[in-house]
C-alpha cells in the first residue's frame, strides 16, 4: 500500500510539472505563443485560454478582434517627468 501511494504521489508531481507546458498552446501572450513561464503565470491566476497582454502593469485580456479599434492620430509624443508634461 505504501508503494502504491508513493507511485500516485510521483505521478501527480509529474502531471503538475508538465501541465503548464500543455496549456501553453492555448495561450497567446503579447502576440506570440506563450512560453512555459507565461503559461504558469496565467495558470496561477486561473486565466481562461485566449489572447493576453502581460506587461509591467499586470495581466489584461486582449479585446476581441470584432470590437472597434481606436485609431490613434499621429501627434506630438508627450510624457511626464515629476508631474511636468514634456512633449516633442
Amino acid at each position: 500500500m505504501n508503494k502504491f501511494l508513493m507511485l500516485v504521489a510521483a505521478g501527480m508531481v509529474v502531471l503538475d510539472v508538465f501541465a503548464p507546458v500543455v496549456r501553453a498552446q492555448d495561450y497567446v501572450v503579447n502576440g506570440h505563443a506563450a512560453s512555459k513561464a507565461e503559461a504558469q503565470l496565467l495558470e496561477s491566476y486561473s486565466a481562461p485560454a485566449g489572447e493576453w497582454r502581460v506587461d509591467g502593469y499586470g495581466i489584461a485580456r486582449v479585446a476581441d478582434e470584432h470590437a472597434s479599434r481606436v485609431v490613434q492620430v499621429a501627434g506630438p509624443k508627450c510624457w511626464y517627468v515629476l508631474d511636468v508634461k514634456l512633449c516633442d
